[in-house]
């Protein structure tokens, strides 16, 4: 009888250990500021359920020994304040290894977001860096000299100033508001108008509420560049590149098209591969699975959509 009730309890011990697990497991869903008392209310529960358990068991073998037992009401005040701490410990060890994974987890994304960060940044460097642009923005500048548009080679030295500045200074380790962003961007765009001229027009819609919405930084440069690339610098047409911004659904929705459909034919065998994979790159470290990117051949050209958590840093900047 007293191996069998031994055995009995142990099986009863595990199995409500095992719910106990998984309870906790659960809860790591829960808003946090409802996890621990959801953790301390189930093993409470358990403790109370074990205990009337075990109360039951020992009546039971008192009767078979001696033929008569305590009331069970007052086996289970005795003996209840054990499993609390069995299963208060249980839960609480639990807990912390589920805090433990959940923070290597946070770093190991956070060490992700910051090597996709630095490696935008070093692109971002050698693109700016890159003989090409400088020789064509220089050359553009001395264009505008030699023909004594001396206001316009003032207005694009300025821009090529600023737009090395704000690239150089900007950490891609941060994210930035959407304004910023898209003040970075046109920076670039003005440079490149002075040397497409009537061939670039471009347009950006944007919300002013959604202004103060933060993004990682240099995520539209790649995007913008290919459009530069492969829709314009081909065209002898004018090439209309819309930059617009929209919330759907409590995401915001980045879009950079055009209508370059007669320059797709200078797409590279390898497509936009390396900049669209950088872009997807930094949206998994920053955000998970929140984030998306969408790119397609439209009628007219060339689209590609980026989908982020919406979130706004106007509070936080107002604390600073």
């Amino acid at each position: 009888v007293l191996f069998r009730s031994l055995a009995e309890t142990f099986g009863v011990g595990l199995l409500l250990s095992a719910v106990l697990a998984v309870v906790v497991w659960m809860c790591r869903r829960a808003p946090r500021r409802l996890r621990i008392p959801l953790i301390v209310l189930a093993a409470l529960s358990i403790s109370v359920i074990h205990g009337l358990i075990d109360a039951f068991q020992v009546r039971d073998y008192a009767m078979a020994v001696a033929h008569r037992s305590p009331p069970v009401l007052e086996i289970f005040n005795r003996g209840l304040m054990p499993f609390v701490f069995i299963y208060g410990f249980y839960a609480t060890a639990w807990g912390l290894s589920l805090s433990d994974m959940a923070m290597r987890e946070t770093q190991r994304r956070l060490a992700e977001a910051n090597e996709a960060a630095h490696q935008a940044q070093l692109a971002a460097l050698r693109f700016q860096l890159n003989p090409h642009f400088l020789f064509n923005t220089l050359n553009a500048i001395s264009s505008l000299i030699v023909t004594r548009r001396n206001e316009d080679a003032e207005h694009v030295t300025m821009k090529l100033a600023e737009f090395l500045r704000l690239t150089l200074e900007a950490d891609p380790q941060q994210e930035v508001t959407l304004d910023e962003e898209l003040a970075t961007t046109q920076s670039y765009l003005d440079i490149e108008s002075t040397r497409f001229g009537d061939r670039l027009q471009v347009e950006f819609d944007c919300p002013a509420p959604l202004l103060d919405a933060a993004v990682p930084s240099f995520l539209l440069q790649p995007l913008v560049e290919n459009a530069i690339k492969y829709a314009v610098a081909p065209s002898r047409a004018r090439v209309v590149l819309s930059i617009l911004v929209r919330e759907r659904s409590g995401m915001l929705e980045l879009v950079v098209q055009d209508d370059g459909r007669h320059a797709l034919a200078a797409l590279p065998s390898g497509g936009l591969g390396v900049g669209l994979a950088n872009v997807r790159k930094r949206l998994s470290a920053f955000y998970g699975e929140l984030g998306s990117i969408d790119a397609r051949a439209t009628a007219d050209g060339f689209s590609v959509t980026l989908q982020l958590p919406l979130r706004m840093v106007e509070a936080r900047r107002a604390a600073e």
